[in-house]
């Protein structure tokens, strides 16, 4: 069994912070190689996957190299519709006029949002200089347009902040319920932003142990 995390939108594998300290090899994607199809999983992995990440490790489930899945701050859609929350479809359209009008500036702003202090806002913008405006285009396509279902009865592991001001915290629990039946594994984090890889990497790493372990048993 290996580890692979995959980062989310206008994010590289920093995004994980701290994360690690695992008996198992582990392995990075960016969201942006993940989308152009140019990798490999290995022969049989856990994926976990932050924000837009999380939307993708889903849609990879069905792949027979997964597992399982450890899914942090993640939706299934951006778009709410009348049966998923989620945020309002135009936003769409609105990040697209801001990040064309000032991309640096939407970012900054972005990863506020997100919960990023003084410290780290300034890595987090510079780390956002590896994906090309048409990269960060894309991904907002995928978010708001695709939605991803988890294939059925794989083991998995929500984590989400309650107090996430990016992905609503009723996104995970619509995942929970309506996408995994309520058999998948529930960890809120009382007050947690969006960026819970960077403010609380030791959850993830124990909510990954304790899935690989399940799987394994």
């Amino acid at each position: 069994m290996e580890i692979v995390f995959v980062s989310g939108w206008a994010t590289s594998k920093g995004i994980w912070g701290e994360s690690g300290d695992f008996e198992l090899p582990v392995h990075y994607l960016d969201w942006n190689t993940v989308l152009s199809g140019r990798y490999k999983l290995p022969e049989s992995c856990i994926l976990a996957g932050w924000s837009l990440g999380g939307q993708l490790a889903m849609e990879l489930s069905s792949r027979q190299e997964v597992k399982g899945l450890v899914l942090v701050s993640s939706m299934s859609c951006m778009a709410w519709s009348k049966n998923r929350p989620g945020i309002a479809p135009s936003t769409h359209r609105e990040i697209v006029s801001m990040l064309k009008r000032s991309r640096e500036g939407y970012l900054r702003s972005f990863f506020r949002e997100c919960g990023a202090d003084r410290d780290k806002l300034p890595d987090l913008v510079k780390n956002s200089s590896a994906f090309s405006t048409r990269d960060l285009l894309h991904g907002l396509d995928v978010m708001f347009s695709k939605v991803a279902v988890p294939a059925p009865d794989i083991p998995a592991t929500v984590i989400h902040g309650t107090a996430d001001r990016i992905i609503p915290f009723s996104s995970a629990e619509y995942i929970k319920q309506e996408l995994f039946g309520g058999k998948a594994s529930f960890l809120p984090v009382t007050e947690g932003g969006h960026l819970i890889p960077l403010t609380h990497p030791e959850i993830i790493t124990q909510e990954v142990k304790k899935l690989a372990e399940r799987i394994d048993s």
